[in-house]
């Protein structure tokens, strides 16, 4: 029996056709999603536009629906079917717009129908780029200076504010569709038309480029006592990264240890680190700026 008994009958929406940026690991996660929920005593609906797929074999759900993945086509499904709830999680980013547009319209609420998995409040944060930064900044980290931006001209203007390059990152887009860096203006009129053609919000975040600067990375795990996994890297132009971890240390003694010419993080970034089980920072190599 499901662990919740609430959650009876689960619609799963597909990631649809394997593309750039979409591709098959979400027709795996999608298709593990299904088995779990039907070991769990749960009915699973799956809706997927490919058939070509693991997926859509009739094994693996209840009942298969091979249909465009649209809003329009959902709520028919939804009508039809009555599912309690629906998991948009696992479709890769065409479930997640797709949830997110059921749920902004009011058409799950009006029929009593929940969201599985993470929250829209959460999506939101993670997908839209002004809740994103805004997040960062109550939670006091400090962010590459940037703006969202929803025409070429704001972006334009913008960027000539703060020098190129710029990096490009169009909201509610994954594998980094529709975004690029830009080192002059011709080219982040192109790129910014294109991203903000394929955001689902008509949003761009039109960010400082912070290439060549060093990552830092902690990664904090308990075990009865705290101990930490730093690993680190340098961002090159192609946007690779080289370097190694240390383990094992206590991370109040973490200081950086191991990590060639990169900048001692102050007592306050360990307590970052702690509260928010891990770290992640760009320090720039001339002036050990975070």
């Amino acid at each position: 029996m499901p662990k919740n008994p609430n959650v009876k009958r689960v619609m799963v929406i597909g990631s649809g056709p394997i593309v750039i940026g979409q591709a098959a690991e979400f027709d795996y996660a999608g298709t593990q999603a299904c088995r779990s929920l039907k070991e769990e005593g749960v009915e699973v609906i799956l809706v997927n536009s490919n058939p070509a797929t693991i997926m859509t074999d009739r094994d693996i759900a209840d009942k298969v629906y091979i249909e465009p993945l649209t809003v329009r086509v959902l709520e028919q499904i939804i009508e039809k079917e009555k599912p309690d709830s629906i998991l948009p999680t696992l479709g890769g980013q065409a479930g997640l717009n797709l949830g997110m547009e059921l749920e902004e319209s009011g058409f799950l609420a009006a029929r009593g129908v929940r969201l599985l998995g993470t929250t829209a409040a959460t999506i939101r944060n993670a997908e839209g780029r002004q809740e994103f930064k805004d997040l960062m900044e109550r939670i006091g980290e400090p962010c590459a200076a940037s703006k969202v931006v929803e025409t070429v001209e704001e972006g334009v203007v913008f960027a000539n504010s703060i020098g190129y390059p710029v990096v490009l990152r169009p909201a509610y887009t994954l594998g980094g569709s529709g975004g690029g860096i830009a080192r002059n203006q011709p080219e982040l009129e192109e790129i910014l038309e294109n991203g903000l053609r394929l955001s689902r919000v008509g949003q761009v975040l039109v960010e400082r480029c912070i290439a060549g600067w060093k990552e830092i990375e902690y990664e904090v795990m308990r075990d009865g006592k705290l101990h930490y996994c730093l690993q680190y890297g340098k961002y090159r132009s192609g946007g690779g990264a080289y370097g190694g971890q240390h383990r094992g240390s206590p991370l109040p003694d973490a200081g950086g240890q191991g990590v060639p010419d990169a900048a001692d993080l102050r007592p306050e970034h360990h307590q970052r680190a702690e509260d928010h089980r891990g770290l992640q920072c760009a320090v720039c190599p001339a002036s050990h700026q975070l």
